[in-house]
């Protein structure tokens, strides 16, 4: 086993081997770590973890039992080198133990804390490391995202952590966070790592359960929203919360305070003295008072400003976002030890386009025929049906998914916000294309066809991806009651 130190106070790289004296190489070595060059044959100290990792690299130790273990009473930059050993495709899963106790979320990827050398070190790297020999290569690229989701899940069936936590976190986009998941996968921003964790729980690998509840900008989707009391008539916040004083005689309505002259209460308007309430003045249910219009109301309008983007909206568009922690299911630690992620290609198209039910969308095409027929207003259906064989699978995962992806890209430019989209069967995919006459389907058509067939060339995948397209447009010569007819026939052309 490889002991690599980290340690700040170390000018240069320096491998300890048995039997070299310390007093000749003139390196002052804390008490602390001489545990380590006691139990160990071999032992290297690198000044940052960058260096290490160039090292170690360059020396093909990686594949090696190792751990790390990063001395230096800077928390700061105890937390960096944590940082970057867990953002290095190469160190994402090593061993990881620090010397001072970690006040921030990075305490969620080390493996533990040791102010000296111990042999539980020794221990817990072991248990760790034989998880991690059971584990069959991955076969994605360093480069792709699914290594990254392997990577994360292995790290959490070699810890033995069955689940993900939401954590509170004002510099997150949704105002929660999941540590682990965001050191592993590094998104730009925090609380983006959750894309990631719900593509796994499309795979069945992660499950959600409801721990939290967070409010959303309706443009932005970031979560720090203000909220204002303002103006109901010009929307204005310089409002302020006053008495009113109603003088019965001239009708004058004004705060408390346009009339207090000394003791006595003297209308602003008629200059009569008013001397009893109930008789000569009584204070009206308005509580508010505009500075910028003058309106007097009983309560302010509610309004919301996004603290991100600016904008503001009224409180019933903000949209609530349920905060999950998630699960690891036994089906996911399978996938941790096979290291392939299952592909569902439906599924993910579902969830990357947005379509609806099938129900629903029968009904809405049910629809648009009946005012096709009675107001001549043209629509098309497209109909595309593409299926992979079981093989592809297994031997082109990766090529698979580039097309999976490439595909669903293909699609989005195509079609509009107004377009709706469905699928069946796991096997079709419908896009109805409203207000849209024969020559416009036809354009669409013949672009999703020709982008389509380029990219099966382009991946070589022509004998491993079945591929069709067809599209039915009204009004024209052909007339369907029902969308049931209308589908039936779209899919027979599928076929055929």
């Amino acid at each position: 086993m490889l002991p690599v130190i980290i340690f700040d106070s170390i000018p240069a790289p320096v491998k300890f081997k048995e039997g070299k004296s310390l007093e000749k190489l003139d390196i002052q070595i804390p008490v602390e770590l001489r545990g380590f060059l006691d139990f160990f044959d071999e032992v290297s100290f690198f000044p940052s973890a960058d260096e290490a990792i160039a090292v170690m690299d360059k020396e093909g130790l990686f594949s090696d039992p190792h751990f790390f273990f990063i001395f230096s009473d800077r928390e700061r930059f105890v937390e960096k080198q944590v940082v970057i050993l867990r953002r290095y495709h190469e160190t994402i899963l090593s061993p990881i133990f620090v010397n001072i106790n970690l006040y921030s979320d990075v305490v969620n990827v080390i493996d533990g804390v040791f102010k000296t050398f111990s042999e539980t070190i020794v221990s817990k790297t072991s248990e760790i490391w034989d998880i991690l020999s059971k584990f069959d290569p991955s076969p994605y690229a360093v480069s792709l995202p699914e290594s990254r989701k392997i990577a994360y899940i292995r790290f959490l069936t070699s810890r033995k952590i069955d689940e993900e936590k939401p954590v509170l976190s004002r510099d997150s986009v949704t105002g929660f966070f999941y540590p682990r998941a965001y050191y592993i996968f590094a998104p730009a921003k925090k609380g983006e790592e959750k894309e990631e964790l719900e593509s796994l729980k499309m795979h069945k690998i992660l499950e959600a359960d409801i721990s939290n509840k967070t409010s959303l900008c309706p443009f932005c989707e970031y979560y720090n929203l203000i909220f204002r009391e303002v103006c109901p008539s010009c929307g204005s916040v310089r409002i302020r919360l006053v008495e009113f004083i109603h003088h019965y005689s001239c009708g004058y309505i004004g705060p408390v305070d346009e009339f207090v002259k000394g003791d006595k209460l003297i209308c602003p308007k008629c200059h009569e003295e008013l001397k009893h309430i109930g008789v000569d003045y009584d204070k009206p249910l308005e509580k508010y008072l505009c500075d910028n219009c003058g309106a007097r109301f009983l309560e302010p309008d509610i309004d919301v400003l996004c603290a991100n983007c600016k904008k503001k909206f009224k409180p019933e568009e903000v949209e609530s976002e349920f905060v999950y922690r998630y699960l690891l299911t036994p089906f996911g630690k399978l996938v941790a030890f096979e290291g392939r992620l299952p592909i569902n290609v439906f599924e993910e198209i579902s969830v990357s386009l947005g379509v609806i039910n099938y129900n629903a969308f029968s009904y809405i095409l049910d629809k648009f025929i009946h005012i096709s027929e009675r107001y001549e207003r043209p629509f098309c259906v497209l109909g595309i049906y593409f299926s992979v064989l079981e093989e592809a699978f297994a031997e082109l995962p990766i090529k698979i998914r580039t097309f999976l992806k490439d595909l669903i890209t293909v699609i989005k430019d195509n079609v509009r916000s107004a377009d709706i989209l469905s699928t069946s069967e796991e096997k079709y995919l419908f896009i109805l294309l409203p207000e849209t006459p024969k020559e416009g389907g036809m354009r669409v058509y013949e672009r999703i066809q020709t982008q389509i067939d380029k990219l099966l060339k382009k991946n070589k995948l022509e004998d491993f991806v079945r591929f069709r397209i067809a599209i039915l447009c009204s009004p024209s010569s052909e007339k369907f009651s029902t969308s049931q007819e209308l589908i039936k026939t779209l899919i027979d052309r599928l076929r055929s």
